[in-house]
């Protein structure tokens, strides 16, 4: 490889750029850079109906950017990792090893299984009411005062079910973690929310024949109950050359649980691909 390849970073659902500045700062090496998705941080949400589609033309247009000098690594998380699958089905011209991008890097890259792992009724009842919070929340807002109260306690329910270990994290995650990510959920409008869960709980494989073309790694958490197993499976089919990660004891969120050993993994990935293109 005649220079290092940039990385940029894609978050996933109620997350924001900054969530990946742990993982950045482990790989100081390497030109890095992480935006905010429509509707999260401080990129609004447009007047266009969100769609992934929609995210992974955004994404693409940031690839072409004058932002990044050299070869591209997509590293996306959850949602992020969506994008980063829509766009390889959208633009395929954009990866190869002469091309733009020249290879991915996908973290819990999966349909939502909002069921949570939980088998039988109480997983449905789990599923409708995790839909439901965000969409009640929606609805509510607009209903003069007690509406506005109700929204309250919806993103509030939200919040705190996202600052809790369960379902979201693994073993290891700390409270600090919870709590960053809480944050950033919890300033995630509840119509972005609202349609982002529903495109990620039926989301399917697009194409990925231009995924074939580059080196991918797909990493994800011993302990994740939000990522469907049976997508992850499918997807790893799919992309049979790929090195599969599997990281002990965490959960869904590993930027934010586990940076070292995720950094880790990512590093070698790019040591593996460094070594591919001299």
């Amino acid at each position: 490889m005649d220079s290092k390849p940039s990385l940029l970073f894609v978050h996933g659902l109620g997350a924001d750029g900054t969530y990946w500045d742990k993982v950045r700062r482990v790989l100081p090496r390497y030109e890095s850079y992480a935006y905010d998705q429509r509707g999260h941080g401080q990129t609004p949400l447009g007047e266009e109906e969100l769609t992934l589609d929609r995210l992974a033309g955004d994404l693409g247009a940031v690839v072409r950017s004058a932002r990044l000098t050299g070869p591209v690594v997509l590293v996306g998380h959850s949602a992020g990792g969506a994008a980063v699958l829509k766009l390889a089905a959208l633009e395929p011209t954009l990866f190869g090893s002469d091309s733009e991008i020249v290879g991915v890097v996908l973290v819990s890259a999966s349909r939502l299984d909002l069921r949570c792992s939980v088998s039988g009724s109480p997983g449905r009842f789990l599923e409708r009411a995790l839909r439901s919070l965000p969409r009640v929340a929606v609805k509510a807002e607009r209903g003069g005062h007690v509406g506005r109260l109700v929204a309250r306690g919806a993103m509030k329910a939200i919040g705190v079910i996202s600052a809790r270990r369960w379902p979201l994290y693994g073993a290891d995650a700390s409270r600090g973690a919870r709590r960053e990510f809480s944050t950033m959920l919890s300033s995630t409008s509840p119509y972005t929310l609202s349609v982002m869960l529903g495109l990620l709980s039926q989301f399917s494989l697009p194409d990925l024949t231009a995924m074939r073309r580059v080196p991918v790694l797909i990493a994800a958490g011993g302990r994740d109950r939000i990522a469907s197993r049976r997508y992850m499976r499918q997807l790893s089919e799919e992309l049979p050359s790929a090195r599969l990660s599997m990281i002990p004891r965490a959960g869904h969120l590993l930027p934010l649980e586990c940076p070292e050993k995720l950094s880790g993994e990512i590093q070698k990935f790019l040591d593996t691909l460094h070594e591919e293109r001299k």
